[in-house]
């Protein structure tokens, strides 16, 4: 008797269609600019699963991170919110990490830039969808988070809140009160260690992985782990060191093995530069490419150090890493950005500004009108050519 598809089957072959459909689109260059994540929730990430205590711990090696859940003020009364978990959250830090890089401001304007993000990432901007990511955006927004790690010498504790301030417009949706998110603004701890401490990813593996939490974080750490591996033949991490890394919701060391191998194969596949190999008793990384080239981001990483980084930062110049890029500096405006769609529909906006930025700096002068000259660059640059 042939056995009725469950909704797990269902969203595993929805998973696996997007890597595949991911792999093949990876073959050509990346033409938008990289999505960011923090080095440090590369290595310890989120739960990924429902939490039903107030706290959550995650360790890895010397570091460890505690996530404790917050309250939520919602014009009237204070509210307890849960821990955030699941794929949501991170893709709320990946869109918000990435604009404050992009921006060079621990401020993100939520309301103007999260559609294009849930756009690029083909979620719903309505249902169920829309409703789980704004419910994980106030959960991470009201949770308070601490950093442990311990050097040869010493042990640190650092405080440092992912979002200091959010502000939400009130909403009337089917006679209920709602909050839309309207702003977003970084703690200083956490954006000043971000501008020297950001992964660049690529948003199409991101994509593909939206709706697997252990993907996700399986992706995010190779991309942050394989390039920092120095010995040519390789480093062997053991089941149990991966485990307690990832595998903290699992009972048994087998289904952590096969969960976590799923997991592995659907980020090589997004991240085919990646060099790995299972061995007896682990899996043995060697070194590696960035999943985002240094010559692909186009945006600076400007230095600032706060917090003593959990590994040795590697030079810039000596490592695609901490790739650097060119710094103009703004050329135009927020409302040029949205203006453009109507000039180049299907072209991603941040894609045409950098490439701008890149004409206007051959030019050598500012032009007198930037807005206006940027709008009628895109209109000829965009002519007859598909969106990048």
């Amino acid at each position: 008797m042939a056995r009725r598809p469950n909704e797990a089957d269902s969203k595993l072959a929805v998973i696996s269609r997007r890597v595949t459909d991911a792999a093949v689109s990876l073959a050509e260059p990346l033409g938008s600019e990289p999505e960011f994540m923090h080095a440090v929730l590369c290595q310890v990430g989120l739960p990924r699963s429902e939490v039903k205590s107030r706290e959550f711990t995650r360790t890895t090696g010397a570091a460890s991170m505690l996530i404790e859940a917050g309250k939520w003020f919602d014009g009237f009364r204070y509210h307890d919110m849960p821990l955030p978990y699941g794929t949501r959250p991170r893709l709320v830090l990946f869109h918000v990490c990435s604009e404050a890089i992009r921006r060079k401001s621990p401020e993100v304007e939520v309301e103007r830039s999260a559609s294009a993000f849930l756009d690029r990432l083909g979620i719903a901007k309505g249902g169920e969808s829309m409703a789980a990511f704004k419910r994980q955006m106030l959960a991470l927004a009201a949770c308070r988070m601490q950093i442990g790690y311990r050097t040869e010498s010493k042990v640190v504790n650092v405080k440092c809140d992912p979002i200091s301030r959010f502000d939400a417009w009130m909403q009337h949706d089917n006679g209920q009160l709602g909050l839309w998110p309207g702003s977003i603004t970084l703690s200083s701890d956490f954006y000043e260690t971000l501008r020297e401490h950001a992964v660049p990813l690529d948003p199409r593996a991101i994509a593909a992985l939206q709706n697997s939490a252990l993907a996700l974080d399986t992706y995010t750490w190779l991309a942050h782990r394989l390039c920092r591996v120095k010995q040519n033949k390789g480093l062997t991490l053991y089941w149990k060191n991966l485990k307690d890394q990832f595998g903290q919701e699992y009972r048994s060391d087998k289904d952590f093995k096969r969960e976590f191998s799923g997991a592995l194969r659907k980020a090589h596949a997004v991240y085919p530069d990646a060099k790995l190999e299972f061995v007896r008793g682990g899996l043995r990384l060697f070194p590696s490419p960035p999943p985002v080239k240094r010559r692909q981001v186009v945006v600076a990483l400007p230095k600032a150090a706060v917090l003593q980084p959990l590994t040795k930062p590697v030079a810039a110049q000596s490592s695609p890493c901490a790739p650097q890029g060119v710094d103009r500096g703004r050329l135009v405006s927020m409302d040029a950005l949205e203006q453009v769609r109507e000039v180049a529909p299907g072209w991603d906006k941040y894609y045409l500004e950098a490439a701008y930025k890149d004409f206007v700096s051959r030019l050598g002068e500012m032009p007198r009108h930037p807005d206006r000259a940027f709008l009628g660059w895109a209109r000829k640059f965009t002519k007859g050519k598909r969106p990048a």
